[in-house]
């Protein structure tokens, strides 16, 4: 089975200028050290971005992005080399080993070439802007992103991993354009970088959203959804649990129950497959397959934040306790193997063991038996598919097929099936099962471990505070609450300078600016985590947050935001990015964070940026819905016509918490909650929230006041009574 960084590697087209290079397949490559620590650094030995570091010692002779290549390229008059990738990326640690630790190929990047290396995490807008220029030139893209530029920066040929007898071929084929048909070069190379500044500019949005936008989606998710192995389409398989959030929400506000099926089909699939790590917890990447089997094995915070938020949802909604299970594992995984012992969340965890994908995770039958016991050791290799033939292929290691496996759960049923088929209490089984995963996992955290990234960038960070938010919500864990708390109060105390948000933490340091993607996923964890423990700060800094982010990112003249800061470094085009891919484009989640912030305040500065990104909004989800899920989300906020609650009572008070926890425990997606402990207290913050303005607890007992658009039915002072007015608002 082939694995991939993110998406197929070796994808490429080269423009319509003599730049024809063969494709060919991968090379195999060679298993050994690199030798680093004997060889002189060149200069990312000074850098703190791990993925730079891993090159700190390759012959080539790197530079890191910045004006001192720039000057470089135009001194020396050469081209620049610009290679884009992120530490834990398998195909990125390949062609490393193949070409950039090559003596050959370095030295001749270092004569003919200004050689530039970007860590993809920390620069997404660079990695965004010439991923752009790949796609432009026919390609689909992936890392390690590989581009060759003029001395301006402007993109004249992109591609991605290349063997490094098609490298070296290529690089000959550029410097012989470059010094033969430059002016050509640099013509087509300008008109890519004038196609997509015009890309990045046009758009005057005059739409409504609609109920036919929604429609438009949900037929795309009906045909493409697999209906044996849960998901959409064939292989590979992305989570993109954006998809199955918007399902949520149609079903909730139409009550039809076929988008609810294709949610369950694909998370119960997804749980069983081998992309969830059934020892250690969290989930790998994607399945390079239809089944949900063999996974990239590479762990990226992102996810391991995302799916356990639609997991709660989907329990919200189906009480399905096996979602929680998930949840619970996930979150154990996160705060014992990725955090920060100051609260924030390291980045991801490699593909790669000593060279090897997935090195660390695979077992051998005969292994387990041995370690567990015949008896044990044959209901657990059953039970997670261990077979003796094995079902895991390296290419790069044709000598171990059918020696490896994947665990992953083989009966439909789980555990229930497993008790069942062997006529034994399924307590007992839930015992046994477990008590022997903890001892396998023991054995395999003695084994050699994957490469950790250890920096914090906030816009991941943001994301794991939602999900730690949801999850105390749901579960009432005070465990949960304090590390979403700690997640946010790190980013407040250590990435925050001058009253601007910065996107990297690394070694003590702090750097680059934050990006929109950093605002608006952090805003959102900050509303999250608010409607968890109701601190005024975490509103109020969601709130100036939110206005830095309309300050600094929005598009007067087109809508919605880009990507940049006005006052950041100007690339040849300045983004706007809408597409729903593994993460959420932040454009999709700020129109939520705009919709929820004036829900909160009724500021009229939220309230006006809210009417022009409904147009912006509708355009995209006229033209594509099925790219948008998380803009559907936005969208089905609105349709749902969101509810305001109020409960006044002190948070000690178990009434309260139990109204409370009746609204939390519900799928209302489309809310807001605020709380105040009394009367005084509602109306000294009625400043920052007007709705709590006169709310009050009535006759001493906690009351809840359920509104929408600002009219409230009667005050419910007794948990039968919020229940039934939480029902009827959800007809």
């Amino acid at each position: 089975m082939r694995l991939m960084c993110h998406a197929r590697p070796l994808v490429f087209c080269p423009l319509a200028l003599c730049l024809v290079v063969a494709v060919a397949s991968r090379a195999l490559f060679a298993e050994e050290t690199s030798g680093k620590p004997d060889r002189k650094p060149n200069r990312l030995v000074d850098e703190k971005s791990p993925y730079l570091l891993q090159h700190a010692y390759n012959p080539v002779d790197w530079f890191a992005w910045g004006n001192e290549a720039f000057a470089k390229a135009k001194a020396d008059d050469k081209p620049i080399f610009l290679s884009i990738g992120y530490s834990t990326c398998h195909w990125c640690h390949v062609m490393e080993r193949e070409s950039f630790e090559s003596e050959e190929v370095a030295e001749y990047l270092n004569e003919h070439f200004v050689c530039i290396k970007v860590d993809r995490e920390e620069r997404p807008d660079v990695d965004g802007i010439y991923m752009d220029a790949a796609h432009a030139m026919g390609n689909r893209g992936g890392w390690p992103l590989s581009v060759f530029l003029t001395v301006d920066r402007n993109p004249f040929f992109a591609g991605t991993y290349f063997p490094p007898e098609k490298f070296l071929q290529l690089c000959n084929r550029v410097i012989e354009v470059w010094k033969t048909e430059r002016e050509k070069l640099e013509t087509s190379a300008s008109s890519i970088a004038e196609r997509l500044q015009k890309q990045a500019a046009e758009s005057s949005p005059t739409g409504q959203l609609q109920e036919s936008q929604v429609q438009g989606a949900l037929g795309w998710y009906r045909s493409q959804h697999d209906e044996t192995f849960g998901g959409f389409g064939s292989q590979p398989k992305f989570p993109r649990t954006s998809n199955l959030d918007f399902l949520m929400r149609y079903a909730r506000r139409t009550g039809d129950k076929e988008p609810l099926n294709i949610v369950y089909n694909t998370l119960d699939n997804m749980i069983r497959g081998g992309m969830r790590d059934h020892l250690g917890g969290g989930f790998h990447r994607y399945s390079t397959d239809r089944h949900w089997l063999v996974p990239h094995f590479e762990k990226m915070l992102y996810d391991n934040a995302l799916i356990p938020r639609t997991l709660l949802d989907a329990y919200r909604v189906s009480g399905n306790p096996k979602y929680l299970d998930v949840v619970r594992e996930t979150f154990d995984y996160l705060t014992t193997r990725m955090r920060d012992p100051e609260g924030g969340f390291y980045s991801a965890e490699d593909a790669d063991t000593e060279h090897r994908e997935g090195l660390t995770y695979l077992w051998e039958r005969s292994e387990i038996l041995e370690i567990l016991g015949k008896e044990r050791g044959t209901v657990f290799a059953d039970y997670y598919g261990a077979a003796a033939s094995g079902n895991f292929s390296d290419p790069h290691h044709p000598e171990d097929a059918g020696k490896y496996s994947v665990l992953h759960i083989t009966l439909k049923g789980g555990e229930e099936d497993l008790a069942q088929k062997l006529g034994r209490p399924l307590a007992e089984i839930i015992k046994q099962l477990a008590e022997d995963r903890a001892k396998l996992l023991k054995v395999r955290d003695m084994r050699p471990q994957p490469f950790l990234d250890d920096k914090v960038l906030v816009e991941w960070n943001g994301m794991a505070i939602s999900a730690f938010a949801h999850g105390f919500q749901v579960t009432g864990e005070e465990r949960y609450l304090q590390v979403a708390r700690k997640a946010a109060d790190f980013i407040l105390t250590r990435m925050v300078k001058d009253g601007r948000l910065y996107r990297r933490y690394r070694g003590r340091e702090v750097a680059i600016q934050g990006f929109f993607e950093d605002y608006a996923y952090f805003v959102e964890g900050l509303i999250d985590l608010y409607e968890c423990d109701f601190e005024e700060r975490w509103l109020k800094e969601a709130v100036r947050l939110g206005k830095d982010m309309v300050r600094f990112f929005w598009d007067e003249k087109g809508g919605a935001f880009f990507s940049s800061a006005t006052d950041q470094e100007q690339l040849f085009a300045r983004r706007k990015e809408f597409y729903d891919g593994a993460i959420p484009s932040g454009n999709s989640v700020a129109f939520l964070d705009l919709l929820r912030l004036y829900e909160f305040t009724t500021d009229k500065y939220f309230g006006t940026h809210v009417e022009k990104f409904k147009s912006v909004a509708a355009e995209q989800l006229t033209q594509s819905p099925q790219h948008h899920p998380q803009l559907l989300c936005a969208a089905e906020f609105l349709f749902q016509r969101p509810l305001e609650i109020v409960v006044v009572g002190p948070q000690s008070d178990a009434r309260t918490q139990a109204m409370l926890g009746e609204i939390r425990g519900r799928f209302l997606p489309s809310k807001i909650v605020v709380h105040a402990e009394g009367a005084a207290a509602a109306n000294a913050m009625s400043g920052l929230v007007p709705l709590l303005e006169a709310k009050m607890a009535i006759g001493g007992n906690p009351t809840t006041f359920v509104c929408r658009d600002r009219v409230c039915k009667l005050p419910a002072r007794d948990l039968e009574t919020l229940r039934k007015q939480l029902d009827e608002a959800g007809k």
